[in-house]
């Protein structure tokens, strides 16, 4: 399917601004295989996009680095939805005893599977590669795997969920829901509708739907949203003074500024 080939293109492209990213002394992000996994897809999507375009995904993934290595703390089951090429389970601190589970398009997975087996990439914990659409049932292949629901867990969904319509991201968060025991952590970056029809925003959003990746789901209020599901959820965005990292210059609207367009990292914490 096209959308199918287009979201997967989209991992090669985060793939390639990681791979910038390393390539600098004063990196946020360590990822010594993203170059290879980006390919030509994500070198040619990068020289069509200066490095100023890309510092939301940078900040985004050190935040969520921090995240899941927070968690990890806490937890002994990960689970990446949507992992696209990411590489967590090699390029973090994670504690040798957590199992982390990634669940993508088969397609996806292989490749990124020979890529890192070529480079001799070894993951610091135990990581579980399952094939899988997002859009049809995948719990039970995660049950299989040894995931146990009854205990808690740390759930990552980065960088696609505006890729979804809005009731495929509702759906998913409550499928990943009735997995989680109390005490589990979600974190997940989502955008609000004035997204999609500000023009501060518009550049970027006809770009993504002139790249075959539109961007068309959306979250006005994360908090309510989570909350009525048994979450307790924390917002904030780049440039914010937890996710800013010495990157972010443009100016920086309060977090929760209503009918201006947001582009929110959601942390939560599932009620005990």
């Amino acid at each position: 399917m096209t959308q199918h080939t287009n979201l997967a293109d989209t991992a090669s492209w985060t793939a390639a601004v990681r791979s910038r990213e390393h390539a600098r002394a004063d990196r946020l992000v360590d990822d010594p295989w993203a170059e290879r996994l980006a390919g030509e897809t994500g070198a040619a999507w990068l020289a069509d996009h200066p490095e100023d375009s890309t510092v939301p995904i940078i900040i985004r993934t050190r935040f969520f680095d921090e995240f899941l290595e927070a968690a990890a703390a806490e937890v002994r089951q990960i689970v990446l939805l949507g992992a696209g090429l990411d590489t967590r389970a090699y390029r973090l601190a994670l504690p040798p005893d957590t199992t982390l589970y990634e669940l993508e398009q088969p397609e996806v997975l292989h490749r990124k599977d020979a890529v890192l087996e070529a480079m001799g990439a070894a993951p610091a914990c135990t990581r579980h590669a399952i094939g899988a659409d997002l859009r049809e049932p995948w719990e039970e292949r995660l049950v299989a795997r040894g995931f146990d629901p009854k205990l808690p867990s740390a759930w990552l969904l980065e960088g696609f969920l505006f890729y979804l319509a809005s009731e495929h991201v509702l759906d998913l968060v409550d499928r990943l829901g009735s997995l989680a025991a109390p005490g589990s952590k979600l974190g997940f970056d989502i955008i609000n509708g004035a997204m999609l029809t500000s023009d501060w925003t518009r550049p970027w959003i006809e770009m993504q739907a002139r790249s075959g990746a539109p961007w068309i789901g959306t979250m006005d209020d994360p908090k309510a949203t989570l909350a009525e599901r048994g979450w307790r959820a924390t917002l904030t965005q780049a440039g914010a003074p937890d996710a800013d990292y010495g990157r972010w210059k443009l100016p920086v609207l309060p977090v929760e500024a209503p009918g201006v367009p947001h582009n929110w990292f959601v942390v939560a914490q599932r009620a005990t």
